[in-house]
Formats: structure tokens, C-alpha cells, sequence
């Protein structure tokens, strides 16, 4: 009898493990990639952009605005009240050590007056408080003189629902200002938004510019000797 013969194939035999999954993650991969582009695209039209932010000319006029309610700062009568009473405090000239002084005691006196001067007018600036109609305000930090603006009540004052009033506090105020000259800006705490883009409204209306700032919940109201600019938006 013939013995049968058995061929063996000479070709190598591919493992096609490594080659499945280079395939699997590029197709996760492009699956990721797609549904990211799909969701940018849906959401778009719901992206909130910041406007735009432009420095000016023009002096500031703040409001604060919490509690659905839009208040006043008054901040130009706060800093004419500064002024005021920084320019009536008295003057401390420091003594400077020459031969005009006769001997070493009557240069200690002379610097003594001089610290006494520095201690009174300090104590003065500290216990100042300059008042406006919603706030009082008092200084909180000699070095960089920085004020802070105390509210006088929570019920200052007047609701969203009030300002549309021809007789409102919000009209007559602004029928106060000089639209060449004045613009706003508002200091809008978290609960206040539906109260700030009415106010915002009714001044865009009047021909003003208007700026504003997002506040915290608690956060202070501290202006610096320098005042505080919000550019308009």
C-alpha cells in the first residue's frame, strides 16, 4: 500500500490579536472625537461670551444691587467728603536736626510735637465716617487708605418692580447725571440679576454706558484712594 503523504504549510501563521486592537481604540477613539464635535455644536447657541470691556473718560456712578433691590452708592458725595476732611486735618512737619537748635533737647521736643501730630491725625482719620444716604463708610486700611461701604439697612433703597417708576429714586437719580460726563456701573450680587438687566435696561434707554462686576453672596464693598473703575461693557 502507498503511504499517503501529509503537506505542511510553509507560511507563517499571523496572530491578528494586536492588529484587533490597534482597531478597536482608533474606532473608540473617533467615536469620542465625533460625539465631542456633536455636543459643541448643540451647545453653541447657548455659550455665554463676556462683552467686550472698554476703559472711559466718563466719572462712575456705582450701584449696588442685592436683594432685588438697586441702591445707590453716592460715591461722588463719599469722595468729596474725604477730600474735605483729609484737607482739614492739620499739617505734620517733621523737624530736621541743624545748628538752629541750641542743644539736643529742643530737637527732641520738636520731634516729639511732630509724633504727637502723626498719632492725633491718624486717630482722626480712623474715627471719621463719611455718610451718604444707604451707606456708611469708614476706613479699614491706612496704608493703601481703603474705605469700606457699610450698608445703613437692607432695605435700601427700592425693588425691581420700582424702577420703571417716572417718580422712582432710580429715575431721579439718573435724571441727576450728565450723560456726557457720567456712566454707570453696578455691583451685582448672585440673587439680584433680574434686577440688574432691568436697571441696565433702563440706563441703556436713557443714552448711558453702562459697566458691572459679579459680587459674592457677603463680599465687602471696599474702595482705595484711588477710587475703583469698572470699564464699560
Amino acid at each position: 500500500m502507498r503511504r499517503k503523504r501529509s503537506f505542511k504549510s510553509h507560511r507563517p501563521q499571523q496572530n491578528l490579536d494586536s492588529f484587533l486592537d490597534i482597531l478597536t481604540n482608533t474606532v473608540g477613539v473617533l467615536m469620542f472625537i465625533s460625539l465631542f464635535i456633536t455636543l459643541v455644536a448643540a451647545q453653541s447657541s447657548t455659550i455665554v461670551r463676556t462683552p467686550l470691556v472698554s476703559q472711559s473718560d466718563k466719572k462712575v456712578n456705582f450701584f449696588e444691587i442685592r436683594g432685588n433691590r438697586v441702591i445707590y452708592l453716592d460715591n461722588k458725595s463719599a469722595t468729596q467728603q474725604l477730600k474735605d476732611f483729609v484737607g482739614n486735618l492739620p499739617t505734620c512737619v517733621e523737624p530736621s536736626y541743624s545748628s538752629s537748635f541750641l542743644d539736643s533737647y529742643a530737637y527732641i521736643d520738636e520731634l516729639r510735637n511732630y509724633q504727637n501730630c502723626l498719632t492725633n491725625k491718624i486717630q482722626q482719620l480712623k474715627d471719621f465716617r463719611a455718610e451718604t444716604k444707604n451707606y456708611e463708610i469708614e476706613l479699614v486700611d491706612l496704608e493703601s487708605m481703603s474705605w469700606k461701604y457699610n450698608p445703613k439697612s437692607n432695605t435700601g433703597g427700592e425693588l425691581a418692580i420700582d424702577l420703571v417708576k417716572p417718580d422712582s429714586e432710580y429715575q431721579k437719580t439718573l435724571a441727576q447725571l450728565d450723560l456726557q460726563q457720567d456712566y454707570l456701573a453696578f455691583l451685582v450680587r448672585p440673587d439680584s440679576f433680574a434686577a440688574f438687566r432691568q436697571a441696565r435696561q433702563i440706563a441703556w434707554k436713557a443714552g448711558f454706558d453702562v459697566g458691572w462686576e459679579p459680587q459674592t453672596s457677603d463680599g465687602e464693598i471696599i474702595f482705595g484712594s484711588g477710587g475703583r473703575k469698572i470699564g464699560v461693557q
